[in-house]
């Protein structure tokens, strides 16, 4: 084969690995894309998903009946193990024909000895610990119990306190800017500030067959309605909290979010789910499988909602001035 022909050969062959480089490269191109597209569907699906199942994570219950019935600590019995295991160890001490190995009887002896001298400070600082604990323990249980007792009694003060530390403990970042409660003759109204309807996303997502992402507007009526079970979901999150920490049998949460007030033309905190929730119905529910605002049917509710506009302001069922 000439010259020429051997250049035809390996431009051919060149042409041919760059084809197949090329194949290679749109093939991975067109993976990564897949596994994008994937991804973003995956993350939209699963802030939805939070966004309107906050109702579904509640706090831990807190059983004030039965910290009101649980027995006070038992004090301590004081300790002497060191120091019974050190004289027995004395007293039964004999020399042997071996010690010598191991410095000799009178050596081993006065090493018996000086143990039984240092084991009532060991015994002494094991029952000081002790009492240590018992003390923390005992002082723990008087404070459980007089608070049980207060909250069983239906006193307000401690209410308050129980509601200040879990203000303390929550975290509302997908609850809304803050928790606000008010209390009056035993009866708790939270009224949580949840988000715009900006926390829904306005867009829909799908993988297209192709593997590419399709992003699409979403309907009014599907955006308000998703507005809707987020706000829902909010007020259910906040009961089940309260009756999860609280000894009440009902509570009223009045979520409020910012709207334009047209009278004014500026913004201001508008009630628009007005919920009084009874523990026993609420107990009843399965939060994992219910729809967010068809659920408040089970409840004493005002709220004024269509799917073209959303939300309108309503009258909350009680209102109390916060304490």
């Amino acid at each position: 084969m000439g010259w020429k022909g051997t250049m035809r050969t390996v431009a051919a062959t060149a042409r041919r690995m760059d084809r197949d480089a090329q194949r290679r490269h749109k093939a991975t191109v067109k993976q990564q894309i897949s596994e994008e597209a994937n991804d973003a569907v995956v993350s939209w699906e699963t802030y939805l998903d939070e966004l309107l199942s906050i109702h579904t994570n509640l706090t831990d219950h807190i059983d004030w009946h039965q910290m009101l019935a649980k027995p006070q600590p038992r004090q301590p019995v004081l300790q002497t193990k060191h120091t019974d295991t050190a004289s027995q160890a004395l007293a039964s001490f004999e020399p042997k024909m071996f010690d010598f190995l191991s410095g000799g009887s009178t050596k081993k002896k006065a090493a018996l000895e000086q143990e039984l001298q240092s084991a009532p400070d060991k015994d002494r600082a094991i029952n000081d610990q002790a009492m240590k604990d018992y003390d923390a323990a005992l002082s723990d249980w008087e404070n459980d119990r007089s608070l049980a007792k207060r909250l069983v009694d239906g006193d307000e003060n401690a209410i308050k306190e129980v509601l200040t530390e879990f203000q303390t403990l929550t975290d509302q970042e997908l609850i809304g800017s803050s928790v606000h409660f008010a209390i009056r003759d035993g009866v708790v109204h939270a009224m949580p500030s949840v988000h715009s309807d900006e926390v829904v996303p306005n867009f829909r997502r799908k993988q297209l067959a192709s593997g590419k992402l399709s992003q699409t507007k979403m309907p009014v009526g599907e955006f308000n309605e998703l507005y809707q079970d987020y706000v829902a979901s909010v007020a259910l999150k906040v009961a089940g909290d309260m009756f999860q920490m609280l000894p009440l049998e009902e509570v009223y949460v009045t979520c409020e979010c910012e709207m334009l007030n047209t009278a004014t033309g500026h913004k201001e905190p508008t009630p628009i789910l007005s919920v009084q929730f009874v523990r026993k119905t609420f107990e009843q529910l399965n939060l994992k499988n219910i729809d967010p605002s068809d659920c408040m049917a089970n409840f004493n509710h005002a709220m004024k909602f269509s799917k073209t506009k959303g939300f309108a302001a309503v009258q909350p069922l009680v209102v109390f001035e916060c304490g």
